[in-house]
């Protein structure tokens, strides 16, 4: 074997050997949180919490991306919605342009229904609302009745994409070796009252029934009305590294447990090109291989 071919050689032994050691199965590693949660969303407050019915209150209005709301008083913690509230003497505003807190004063009318009262601020689709608990002065109290959308009270997602990192976090992604991937995961409060015993658990596998990962997610503690909490966690998906990895979120404590998923797509690209390559030099190889030894038969005839 002359030197250039014991040096092709070589070369193919180190790229194997490189190759395992980056791409060779690892233990499940413990996901990182890189982020605790955060709680964001439609926010109103009132200068009273005790009003007579007639009195004027002072709202103010902020984290909506809505430019118009609709601000009613409302008995029954406002549960079945606009049932709840007194809609003839509901009032519009127009929120600022910039999207900093707007202050208004409005009158404050009996609801149709008896307390627990709010004060209820909504957009046109109802898909942001605020609440600010008030004690309306003689007016009566009676049992809260849920209504029909109080099994919808959260709307729950999750999306995961590949962190970045520095050359040897990306180099080993695109060899199959251990991924590193940014988690989001995102719990919405539809109802009208604050949620506190909300539990999440997450995970990611190559189906329904694989565990490749285990997300360290935070309980969200007490979500008010209409708000969003939101919390980002990194988590190692083990090598081999490649082909569609399910994320799976889960959220109970809020009547039926409500999940989500998402699915990203790996393909280690320098993995693909090494094995081609290896490919070409061991057929090489093996094509010269051949023609020695061709000719060393020709030599001793």
């Amino acid at each position: 074997m002359t030197s250039r071919t014991q040096s092709m050689a070589k070369s193919v032994l180190l790229a194997l050997l490189l190759l395992a050691g980056l791409s060779a199965p690892v233990a499940f590693a413990q996901p990182m949180v890189q982020s605790g949660g955060v709680t964001s969303g439609p926010v109103v407050t009132s200068d009273k919490t005790e009003i007579n019915p007639g009195e004027f209150v002072v709202l103010t209005i902020e984290g909506f991306t809505a430019s118009f709301v609709t601000i009613s008083v409302c008995g029954n913690e406002a549960r079945r919605g606009s049932a709840d509230c007194n809609m003839v003497a509901s009032e519009g505003m127009r929120l600022s342009l910039d999207h900093t807190p707007t202050r208004s004063q409005i009158p404050v009318a009996a609801p149709p229904v008896g307390c627990p009262c709010v004060i209820r601020v909504s957009n046109r689709t109802n898909d942001e609302i605020a609440v600010v608990p008030i004690t309306l002065i003689g007016h009566p109290d009676a049992p809260v009745v849920n209504g029909p959308t109080i099994n919808n009270a959260l709307a729950v997602s999750i999306s995961a994409r590949a962190a970045s990192g520095g050359l040897l976090s990306g180099l080993r992604p695109s060899l199959g070796g251990p991924t590193t991937y940014e988690v989001t995961v995102t719990v919405k409060n539809r109802s009208t009252v604050a949620l506190n015993q909300v539990r999440l658990s997450g995970s990611a596998g190559r189906s329904s029934t694989d565990s490749l990962a285990v997300l360290a997610l935070d309980n969200p503690g007490e979500i008010a009305p209409g708000q969003t909490w939101q919390q980002i966690v990194s988590a190692v998906v083990p090598a081999p590294s490649f082909g569609s990895v399910e994320w799976r979120v889960a959220a109970s404590g809020a009547g039926p447990t409500i999940s989500a998923t998402d699915i990203t797509h790996h393909r280690p690209l320098l993995l693909l090109l090494l094995t081609m390559l290896l490919v070409v030099i061991v057929f090489m190889l093996a094509m010269r291989y051949r023609i020695r030894r061709r000719a060393g038969r020709g030599a001793v005839a």
